[in-house]
């Protein structure tokens, strides 16, 4: 919560000043403040702030600008709005939005669903990086496999044969395996 950067989205000064004095008072510090969609983009490009609130009448398009966002993968938004219950299971349904704040706006609602927001958010960013460290290590097996078929195949080197050619190639080059298996895998093909 300390020193967590918000971006206040927001073209209602009543609203807004509201918002201001509950974030600031709980140690969130308001990095900007656009009025519009177009404003806020920018805006969030250039303070990547670790969570958006967003008024639902911002002109320009909130629901557009919460799929940008979160296409781009910059931060969790908040939506604040007064729509009824069968609209809001809408708007939960469009990417980015995080969160969801009914008007008019209490202090006890704002802080806790700001937070979870920002833990939704970072928990789905480490899934992310997560599936791509594994599918980059799935990646890299196949291509080890598919150097030391054609080694076993072409050089009619069993397959452990095969593993420590490619691994001792590695080791006195000081190269990363994977290299030396894409390097096996143009030569041998060429053959």
């Amino acid at each position: 919560m300390l020193g967590t950067r918000i971006m206040l989205a927001n073209a209602d000064k009543v609203l807004h000043q509201q918002l201001m004095e509950i974030l600031q008072r709980s140690g969130y510090v308001v990095v900007a403040e656009p009025a519009d969609a177009k404003a806020a983009l920018q805006e969030a490009l250039k303070y990547e702030p670790d969570v958006i609130v967003v008024d639902d009448n911002l002109p320009g398009g909130s629901l557009m600008f919460a799929g940008y966002i979160r296409e781009h993968n910059l931060a969790p938004v908040v939506l604040i709005t007064s729509y009824s219950e069968k609209d809001m299971m809408e708007i939960s349904r469009v990417p980015g939005i995080f969160g969801i704040i009914t008007k008019p706006v209490h202090e006890s609602y704002v802080l806790p669903v700001v937070e979870v927001a920002i833990n939704a958010f970072n928990n789905i960013l480490s899934l992310e990086r997560e599936i791509k460290k594994y599918k980059q290590e799935l990646e890299n097996r196949k291509l080890l496999e598919r150097a030391k078929g054609l080694l076993m195949d072409r050089r009619s080197m069993s397959e452990s044969e095969a593993f420590r050619y490619m691994q001792k190639i590695s080791m006195d080059k000081c190269i990363p395996i994977t290299k030396v298996a894409k390097n096996i895998i143009v030569k041998l093909q060429k053959q």
